[in-house]
Order: C-alpha cells, then sequence, then structure tokens
C-alpha cells in the first residue's frame, strides 16, 4: 500500500494521543493508583485499534508507520519494566522483552520500515497488551498466563524478523 507524507490525519492523532498516555499510565502505576492506570491503559489500547483501521481506510502515512510501533514498544515495554519494579513481573523477562523490543526499533530504523510487520508479531503485541490491562486489574493468574504466552510470541516474531533481516542483508536493495 501507498504511504503517505501527510502528517495532520485522525489516525495520528490518536497516535500521538496514545503516545501522550504513555507518561501518565507510568506514572499512575508507580503511584499504585491501578485503576486510573487501567482505565488510562485500555483508552490507549482503543486507540491503537482505531488508527490502524482509520490508517487502512486511507493511506497509512510515513509519521504514522513510524509513531504506530513506537507508541506500541513505548506502552508495552514502559508498563512491563513499572510492573516488574513493582514485583508483579519477574525482571528477567522484563529485562528479554525490552531488549527485544530495542532491537526491533534498532532493526526497523536501518532496514527503514522495509521489514514486514509479522503476524506473529501482532498476535504477541496483542496477548502482552492483554496481559498487562489483566495485570493491572488485579487478575494476577490471567495476566501472567496472556505475558508468557505473548513472551514466548513476542520472541518467536523476533526469531522470524531476524531471519527476514538477514535475508534482506544477503539481497542488497
Amino acid at each position: 500500500m501507498q504511504t503517505s507524507d501527510r502528517i495532520l490525519t485522525a489516525a495520528n492523532a490518536l497516535t500521538l494521543f496514545r503516545l501522550l498516555l504513555v507518561p501518565v499510565i507510568l506514572w499512575l502505576l508507580l503511584a499504585e493508583r491501578d485503576l486510573l492506570a487501567a482505565l488510562a491503559f485500555v483508552a490507549a489500547g482503543v486507540t491503537d485499534f482505531f488508527d490502524g483501521r482509520l490508517a487502512r481506510r486511507s493511506a497509512p502515512t510515513q509519521i504514522g508507520q513510524l509513531l504506530d510501533p513506537a507508541a506500541d514498544r513505548l506502552l508495552l515495554s514502559g508498563c512491563a519494566v513499572v510492573l516488574a519494579v513493582r514485583g508483579i513481573l519477574p525482571v528477567w523477562a522484563v529485562v528479554i522483552l525490552v531488549a527485544r523490543d530495542l532491537l526491533a526499533v534498532t532493526g526497523g530504523l536501518v532496514f527503514r520500515g522495509r521489514l514486514r510487520v509479522n503476524f506473529v508479531g501482532k498476535l504477541a503485541t496483542a496477548a502482552l497488551m492483554a496481559a498487562l490491562a489483566a495485570l493491572i486489574f488485579g487478575l494476577r493468574e490471567l495476566g501472567l498466563l496472556l505475558f508468557y504466552g505473548g513472551f514466548v510470541l513476542s520472541l518467536v516474531s523476533g526469531g522470524i524478523y531476524a531471519a527476514e533481516a538477514l535475508r534482506r542483508k544477503e539481497v542488497k536493495p
């Protein structure tokens, strides 16, 4: 699909709103204001759903293709770090998850968005979003089950991205 160089679009406005929610959610989690954090987290998730639909309806924008995954990674990694600090998630798993996200962002910059989003990565993001929402709402067992499922999917997705990056490096565009 062709991308647009427009900046002011409804999809980009929703993505920007989600980005602005990230520090608010993190502060609420650190302050242990979990109900408000959960509501803000759900609002961020809703904006993620709708910005994607709006972008697919019209043409996706170049800035949206950068901001949307950045917003997802900041939201997921930030919340996971705070939940690890609070003792809700294991630190080792969060360190691996954040490192994988940093590699994904670096790969996206190096390959300038030429690595296609894979279905496993979308499933991982959805599972991790659901996990964090469940954990923030206090549903520990469900949240941990979803977190570990999303964690494994995230590692598999990272392997798929790495294999694609190696193939692209051999081909040289």
